[in-house]
């Protein structure tokens, strides 16, 4: 029955993230529509005014003269199959463009990730179990520092102290090597880990107060093993939880780490396409975006709904 009722819930979440998708693709694809100028203009610079007749025929070549209707039908039909169409750029095929980036932003956030959730538990354990004293002030404290700092502001200290100060790790990451891929993973870390670290503190707090927990303790239970056995595991819900949205707000912001050291993922790619005016691109990698964050958030939801108790008994109401 509660299997059932599960998984009832499980396909209601991945229709409805089904249609948010679709929803967004249309917005995408509206939005840039809407902007001023297209891909021929851009193409042609001065001399789209100049020569409407080139103009036109450019915009035929690139088929921005069919209907708009049929021109977004086309294009989510091949979406669905990984098939944006071609770059108005480079006339190559924007799937083979985007795989390579694609796989070294997936690197990026694989690694970061690897590492922030378990630093996130380890940190906000201890600012847990010393709460109220100065090392539980200082994590808040620079937990705070972190959360609020810009993610350029974070970048562009590191560099200045990792490459010109101290000079250890390279300033910008155009070749993929283990040293260039240390500054920017620490930028991304350190930018979105603060609230996974509250959530961790937060959930350890609240466990630790709890009657089982006091109740373990004065059973005489050693304190490494309540904590291990009794508080860690449910104090992770909540940590899971924040992990996952952390994990879905990753990849929009990662456009900003990847400019900033030059690391040729899909976020640079983004930009140069937005700057050519490369329509199909643009839409395709924001897409990939969105469809990603709305992914995680759904992990997120259902995951959520597995690992509480109190969740899994609203559903089977």
């Amino acid at each position: 029955m509660e299997v059932n009722a599960v998984l009832r819930v499980v396909v209601v979440r991945i229709f409805s993230g089904f249609v948010t998708v679709l929803f967004a693709s249309l917005l995408i694809f509206m939005t840039v529509e809407l902007l001023p100028g297209d891909a021929a203009t851009v193409y042609l610079g001065r001399d789209a005014k100049s020569d409407p007749v080139a103009l036109e025929q450019l915009r035929n070549e690139y088929g921005l003269n069919r209907n708009l209707s049929i021109r977004y039908c086309d294009w989510v039909v091949g979406a669905l199959h990984f098939d944006f169409g071609r770059s108005f750029v480079s006339q190559q095929s924007v799937s083979s463009l985007i795989s390579p980036r694609l796989n070294r932003t997936a690197l990026l956030l694989g690694i970061s990730l690897a590492f922030m959730f378990p630093l996130s538990v380890l940190v906000g354990a201890v600012s847990a179990l010393k709460r109220g004293t100065l090392v539980d002030s200082a994590i808040q404290t620079g937990n705070l520092i972190s959360a609020s700092l810009p993610t350029f502001v974070s970048g562009i200290a590191l560099i200045f102290l990792f490459s010109f100060i101290w000079p250890i790790f390279p300033a910008v990451s155009l070749v993929l090597t283990p040293k260039s891929l240390v500054l920017p993973v620490l930028v991304l870390i350190l930018g979105w880990m603060p609230f996974t670290v509250r959530m961790v503190r937060s959930g350890i707090v609240n466990v630790m107060d709890s009657n089982y927990v006091e109740l373990a303790r004065l059973k005489g239970l050693p304190s490494a093993r309540v904590f291990r056995s009794h508080i860690l595991p449910n104090a992770m819900v909540p940590a899971i939880q924040a992990f996952a949205l952390t994990a879905a707000s990753m990849p929009a912001g990662i456009v900003v780490v990847e400019y900033l050291f030059g690391f040729q993922g899909i976020g640079v790619f983004l930009i140069d396409a937005v700057r050519a005016r490369d329509t199909p691109t643009v839409q395709a990698v924001t897409l990939i975006l969105v469809a990603l964050y709305i992914v995680a958030n759904l992990i997120s939801d259902l995951l959520a709904i597995i690992l509480t108790p109190r969740l899994r008994t609203e559903v089977m109401g």
